[in-house]
């Protein structure tokens, strides 16, 4: 089975675009836009919803996270 058997957004994500969420994750949470605990866990949970569903840009996968982070606070 290959990628391009599953649906776009049930697509398993491969190494490289792990490399691309983490550092997403990382750089966010080292901004001091997330820090508390549960946050992080939501933040990588949204940073994979938007990456399977297309936002797979690495700067605009972190201006959309950033900019909910700012309107949940």
């Amino acid at each position: 089975m290959t990628r391009d058997d599953f649906a776009a957004n049930d697509a398993p994500l491969q190494n490289e675009d792990i490399v691309i969420c983490k550092r997403v994750f990382d750089h966010i949470c080292a901004t001091g836009h997330i820090t508390a605990d549960d946050a992080c866990d939501e933040l990588a949970t949204q940073i994979i919803y938007f990456y399977q569903h297309g936002v797979t840009n690495e700067d605009s996968l972190e201006q959309l996270l950033v900019s909910i982070a700012e309107k949940q606070r």
